[in-house]
This record gives structure tokens, C-alpha cells and sequence, in this order.
């Protein structure tokens, strides 16, 4: 199974919210400048996060998203999820009981073991554990995408209402 680009984003994005203090809202713009991503891309991922009852989205002149659940409660299966739908294994058919699955081809059953140890794996990690480990600054460290946002929190001053603004990215206004 391969993830992507929208699950990857959308993990980025949950990321750098949960390193926010509780309660911040923030725009796509802040976040697309941030990731380097477009607006409308990013907007449309946290329009489906929000659809998933991960993000809420508040309207209005102070507007923006913010986590709708502590970060901990945010499994990387829900994100998954969200952004690509129910994790389900290439079946020969569906079985109406779980009994069945000691009749059916081997096929059948290496999916059906390889649906649940993902569905398992992802259900284990948090977006909070995700955004604890720390992350190398070290330069023969090996490239990492997460590593666009490490200390991103730090560049989006407050403005009032809550709202998180731009980024100070370099070379970008």
C-alpha cells in the first residue's frame, strides 16, 4: 500500500496544528507556504479532514481550521482513512462471516491478514506521536519530508481571534 501525496500532506498539516497551542486557527495559505504546496490543494485537504470530523472548520473574516480532537485521539488510520478511504484488501468476494475466511483461497487470507496488520499499524500511531519524535537537524541525516515543519511553529505570529498568520519563509512575501 502506498500512500499519496494527499495522505502525506494531510499528515504534515495535522503535524504542524498539533505543535500549535490548543485552540488555533489557521488558514491554508500559512500552511501551503509552509509545505510548499499550493492553497487550493492544501484547502481541499483540510476541507476532507474537516469532512472526517478531524479538523473543525470555523467560517467568517477570523476563520481558519483547527484540530477538532487532541492530537492523541488523531490515529494515523483515521487519516488514512479520510484522505483515501477504508484500507480494504484485493478479495476474490466478500464473506458474510469471519468463519468463512478458513474455506476461502490462500490469496484471500494473506489480504485479509495483510488489511487487518495495516489497519493495526496505522491504528497504533497518533498524529502526537508522530509529532514527538524528534527529528534530526543533523545534516547527514536522511531527507524528510516532516522536516519542512520542525520549528514552522514558531514562524506564524498571532493575530486577533486566534488566527495563525503567514509564515516567514524564506524568499517567499
Amino acid at each position: 500500500m502506498l500512500l499519496t501525496k494527499t495522505t502525506e500532506i494531510a499528515i504534515q498539516c495535522l503535524v504542524l496544528l498539533s505543535r500549535l497551542p490548543k485552540g488555533s486557527l489557521i488558514t491554508p495559505q500559512p500552511i501551503s507556504l509552509q509545505l510548499g504546496s499550493s492553497e487550493s490543494y492544501t484547502s481541499k485537504i483540510l476541507r476532507t479532514l474537516a469532512k472526517a470530523d478531524i479538523l473543525d472548520s470555523h467560517r467568517g473574516a477570523s476563520g481558519g481550521f483547527s484540530l477538532a480532537r487532541d492530537p492523541k485521539d488523531i490515529t494515523l488510520l483515521d487519516v488514512v482513512e479520510a484522505c483515501e478511504g477504508a484500507i480494504i484488501g484485493n478479495h476474490c468476494r466478500e464473506f458474510p462471516n469471519p468463519e468463512m475466511l478458513s474455506r476461502t483461497c490462500g490469496f484471500h487470507q494473506a489480504m485479509v491478514e495483510f488489511q487487518e496488520g495495516v489497519k493495526t499499524l496505522l491504528g497504533k500511531w497518533s498524529i502526537q506521536d508522530v509529532a514527538a519524535k524528534p527529528l534530526s537537524k543533523s545534516q547527514d541525516a536522511p531527507d524528510c519530508k516532516l522536516r519542512r515543519i520542525l520549528g514552522a511553529e514558531e514562524n506564524f505570529p498571532k493575530r486577533s481571534g486566534g488566527l495563525l498568520d503567514f509564515p516567514k519563509v524564506s524568499g517567499v512575501r
